[in-house]
């Protein structure tokens, strides 16, 4: 049985496709073209699994430094844009919350991960209706692009080594806001430079003021 039968398999009640899948084109595109082996050899040695939880940080040095690979990602990727390359990594199974941002992001598996979408155009105001989210299998190697529109937040894993998860955006994105909110329905759920997050109920997040936008089951991802 493939890790995509699995998925589907253990995860009845969550639509599951690969990323290579149609169904995926709506939230973004896999780029065939992309050499990402030593941002990959590099992530793998700098982001050192934690006890326990996620671990994000918006630029690691490690990859930064490596000067070709992020001539290749800011020429090729970001079409010559303010570029950062940041890891998200860890042990998470949960979807927990969602965000977006204004620009695409990239992503690179280090790992296999799973990536639970949903499309921006499905919130009504800041709200989610339940049942919108979909999970989306990504192969260890894999580059995609992730859509403006399409909501996301840390991937989660598929197997008890936890999971490993290139992350690149514009220079600047999620790092911590210098000025107070808007007073606007969207500024509600400004929760850092560029990164607009809605939470579930029993989110961590919730408990630190985020709004709870996501109605519905607080997704488990089952492997």
């Amino acid at each position: 049985m493939t890790m995509l039968e699995t998925l589907r398999e253990k995860n009845p009640g969550l639509p599951f496709y690969s990323v290579y899948d149609p169904e995926f084109r709506p939230f973004g595109k896999v780029i065939k073209d992309f050499d990402a082996s030593a941002l990959i050899e590099t992530c793998e040695k700098a982001a050192v699994m934690p006890q326990a939880g996620v671990n994000y940080v918006p630029d690691m040095p490690e990859l930064e430094a490596l000067t070709e690979s992020f001539a290749a990602v800011k020429h090729q990727l970001r079409g010559e844009g303010h570029t950062q390359i940041g890891v998200c990594w860890g042990y998470n199974s949960t979807l927990q919350c969602l965000e977006y941002h204004r620009a695409s992001e990239h992503n690179i598996a280090v790992s296999d991960v799973v990536l639970l979408l949903a499309a921006q155009q499905d919130m009504e105001g800041n709200d989610l209706p339940a049942g919108k989210v979909v999970g989306f299998y990504c192969p260890k190697g894999t580059t995609i692009e992730v859509y403006a529109t399409s909501l996301h937040y840390a991937p989660c894993q598929v197997d008890d080594n936890g999971f490993r998860c290139i992350v690149i955006l514009p220079r600047g994105t999620n790092h911590d806001l210098e000025c107070e909110k808007p007073d606007t329905l969207e500024g509600k759920i400004l929760w850092a430079k560029d990164k607009w997050l809605i939470a579930h109920a029993e989110a961590p997040e919730a408990q630190k003021g985020a709004y709870v936008g996501i109605h519905g089951e607080n997704y488990v991802v089952k492997y």
